[in-house]
């Protein structure tokens, strides 16, 4: 089973935001709600065995990849099908189990802004338990996938709102490329082919950088070395000599070739840690020829933030990286 949840709150306002569509169900007139990895598990717990029931939270709740802590990929908010009325309704994503000993035959379906937008809503419905089961078993990586991408979103539009314009043409300007830049990040170095964009807490720390690099097979240990001639030369730790380096951990990072608009690179995830020093945090990059294959544009996002937790630091930097375009 490949691995890939936080509170809701229920507005009593939505009730007025909502009117009835033809055959009973909701129409949403404004965005959907839900915290960052939230999501809701609309099913009849009496229906379903208990180990039925943890197989599906253990998809749910598997780990966020490449996370050095463990971190589950959704916080789950279960509900019953007779209480999945308009608030829940509303909500980003939803996985909804229906079963009926009554239905004609089993169905899966991921629909999109079923209710409100955007939303994922996953429905599984069926004359039998064990078959609603194997559905969700059967397509529990492109379920997976399809929240996630939407949790994405959310973030992007978000960013879009509180962007810095002067920070996004500088980086098309220097590198050709389109980025929403939100305004909280500044710059906290810039050489002739490099940009290192810093938004700092008292907490926590995150960071895009973004280089341009003589055109190399994009291979994970040809990224990898790139990346850490890069921060070796251009990013300075806390302490004198220190600097950042991918970690040589078994079997990260995890290396995919992926499209991000009409990009297609190789995009990485793994973990960076400090040369004489105890700092490191995760990262996710992305990596991608450019049109006449002389050089490539990396755009990497990472993250320090010792003492909290990481996923969702991560995903903001990661939709940042996703803007490409």
């Amino acid at each position: 089973m490949k691995k890939f949840v936080i509170s809701f709150c229920v507005f009593s306002v939505f009730f007025l935001s909502c009117k009835p569509k033809p055959g009973g169900s909701i129409q949403v007139e404004n965005f959907s709600t839900g915290k960052a990895g939230e999501m809701i598990l609309a099913m009849d717990t009496s229906y379903w065995s208990a180990d039925m029931r943890k197989g599906i939270l253990d998809v749910l709740h598997q780990p966020q990849p490449a996370i050095n802590q463990k971190e589950p990929m959704f916080d789950v908010l279960e509900c019953s099908n007779k209480d999945f009325t308009a608030s829940f309704m509303r909500h980003r994503n939803i996985v909804q189990f229906d079963y009926n000993p009554k239905y004609a035959g089993n169905s899966f379906q991921i629909k999109k802004d079923a209710y409100t937008s955007p939303q994922i809503h996953v429905y599984i419905k069926g004359n039998s338990v064990d078959s609603c089961y194997q559905l969700f078993l059967q397509n529990q990586d492109e379920i997976i996938r399809a929240m996630y991408d939407n949790d994405i979103a959310r973030l992007q539009n978000a960013q879009r709102k509180m962007n810095n314009p002067s920070m996004e043409e500088k980086v098309y300007k220097k590198f050709g490329i389109r980025l929403t830049i939100p305004d909280n990040y500044f710059v906290g170095r810039e050489e002739q082919d490099f940009l290192w964009l810093c938004y700092r807490t008292p907490k926590n720390d995150r960071f895009i950088m973004i280089y341009r690099s003589p055109a190399y097979p994009l291979t994970r240990d040809s990224i990898v070395a790139e990346r850490n001639r890069i921060t070796k030369a251009y990013i300075q730790g806390a302490v004198l000599g220190a600097y950042p380096i991918v970690s040589e951990i078994s079997g990260y990072p995890l290396t995919d070739t992926v499209k991000i608009h009409y990009h297609e690179g190789v995009e990485q995830r793994g973990f960076w840690e400090s040369v004489n020093d105890k700092m490191g945090g995760p990262f996710y990059s992305f990596t991608t020829l450019n049109n006449d294959k002389t050089s490539c544009i990396t755009v990497d996002g990472f993250i320090y933030a010792p003492q909290e937790a990481k996923r969702d630091y991560l995903r903001e930097v990661e939709a940042i990286v996703k803007s490409l375009n």
